[in-house]
């Protein structure tokens, strides 16, 4: 009886032993396998993807790997066992471009929506560029900026709703959270493009359905999470979860959206001509691509992605004017110029806004500044070994150029729209490319012009409106 006792207790030191071999031999494959070894970065960073999580945990992981490049005088930095951030312009081509080979690595994954019992990537988060082009081949015009700008009578009672609202606060003379409201802007704007009706975000004022709570939370678990995307398998999108777990939010207000817009299709026939309008368009055009499950990803994407990231490109706008007093001070005198001159209507529209240099000098640079999602990591293929030697071993990198001082000259941490004035058409398209927050090439973001749309009209027309001082109180109307 005591034989199986003593051959259990005989192993177990060895098995222990194994298992911590096994453990120590993998750390240090992790570390010097590879040719990854002669990068400079952290030096814990080469044996695990803690390193990141904790990173991403802790601190802002752009503006530690900023500090790399600069500690390290280099433009590859080692921040992960195969992850490589890269600070060179001169790559964003091969990189980024039409014809590069560079794959999207499974961090994406987990933004892979699981509905009716499986996973489908949508356009954000699809890896495959086959399957990518044909689920956005149907529906790219919409996103057209011509096509965006048929949507801005819809902006203007969203603009109209907002500038009543803070008045209703400079009324008041209490202090108040200016990114709050912008996010509920940004949202109530989707909806008038999705479905032709305000989500009721600033109506309310208060979080619809839970949406924002939900956007909010996701993003903090893609950012943690994807430092290793393994675990997500344990996480979100394990068994007893996806069974049991809360429904998603977004998809609950989306499918009810859908639902509601083929009822009214069935008694009246016509609706009008918004973008999931333009969905089913592209539906009866693609059946076999735009099915109606992806019907609802291109809907959930934009209230999900769409929304929030315009929400940050505007709070981000706001805050550096707010934090630059002079800089403020120039941009109204625009205004105010322009304004005499009777070059602006009574809501700003899009071609006005784009006839105010200074302001979108302002803009360029808040977006080059701020950083709207934490990180954008692509897979090297194989296939160009000639653009760098640590090229022939697959990884991950991460390009980081939006501080890079060979571009924006040795003042770039510093906030000075002036740049986008002063430089030469040679100079200015280097500083465009380098600034792509809202990416680049065929993976490039398809709601840039929905974001630029709102942050041209609602800025200046907030701007000409009320007086801010910062620490965001609204001192009162003009």
């Amino acid at each position: 009886m005591a034989l199986p006792g003593q051959i259990l207790e005989f192993f177990q030191p060895s098995w222990t032993v194994l298992l911590l071999g096994f453990l120590i031999a993998r750390l240090l494959i992790n570390k010097y396998g590879g040719n990854l070894n002669s990068i400079p970065g952290p030096f814990i960073a080469g044996f695990s993807n803690l390193w990141r999580v904790l990173n991403t945990l802790l601190s802002n992981p752009a503006e530690t790997q900023i500090s790399l490049h600069r500690k390290h005088n280099s433009r590859f930095v080692r921040i992960g066992p195969r992850v490589v951030s890269i600070s060179d312009p001169n790559l964003i081509p091969t990189i980024y471009g039409i014809k590069s080979d560079f794959k999207k690595t499974k961090f994406y994954s987990l933004a892979e929506l699981w509905y009716e019992g499986r996973c489908t990537p949508g356009l954000f988060e699809s890896r495959d560029e086959a399957y990518h082009a044909q689920i956005r081949k149907p529906i790219v015009n919409a996103y057209s900026m011509s096509t965006i700008l048929e949507f801005e009578p819809a902006v203007n009672s969203t603009v109209a709703l907002l500038i009543s609202k803070l008045d209703h606060l400079a009324a008041s003379g209490r202090p108040l959270n200016l990114g709050l409201w912008l996010y509920r802007f940004a949202f109530d704007v989707i909806g008038e493009i999705l479905f032709s009706k305000k989500i009721g975000f600033l109506e309310s004022e208060a979080d619809v359905e839970s949406i924002m709570i939900g956007i909010r939370a996701f993003t903090k678990y893609f950012q943690l999470a994807g430092q290793i995307p393994i675990v997500d398998r344990f996480l979100l999108k394990n068994p007893l979860m996806l069974k049991y777990g809360p429904a998603n939010p977004i998809v609950t207000f989306t499918l009810n959206r859908i639902r509601d817009r083929v009822a009214c299709r069935a008694n009246e026939g016509q609706t009008e001509r918004d973008f999931l309008e333009r969905c089913f368009e592209a539906q009866a055009k693609y059946p076999e691509a735009v099915t109606d499950r992806m019907i609802m990803l291109y809907n959930f994407d934009n209230i999900a992605a769409g929304s929030d990231t315009t929400a940050l490109a505007l709070t981000a706008v706001m805050y550096y004017l707010l934090k630059n007093p002079e800089t403020l001070q120039k941009a109204v005198a625009e205004l105010d110029c322009a304004e005499k001159e009777c070059r602006l209507s009574e809501y700003i529209t899009w071609n006005e806004a784009s006839k105010l240099p200074y302001l979108q000098a302002c803009i360029k640079e808040a977006i080059r500044k701020f950083h709207f999602f934490r990180i954008l990591p692509e897979t090297c293929s194989d296939n160009y070994r000639h653009a760098s030697p640590y090229w022939p071993y697959p990884r991950t990198i991460r390009p980081k150029r939006r501080r890079n001082k060979e571009v924006y000259s040795e003042d770039c941490d510093s906030f000075r729209p002036e740049r986008w004035l002063e430089e030469s058409e040679e100079r200015l398209a280097a500083m465009e490319r380098a600034n792509f927050a809202f990416g680049y090439g065929k993976r490039g973001c398809l709601g840039k012009n929905i974001a630029m749309l709102e942050i041209s009209k609602l800025v200046p027309q907030l701007l000409r409106r009320h007086t801010f001082n910062y620490g965001l109180v609204l001192i009162g109307a003009s």
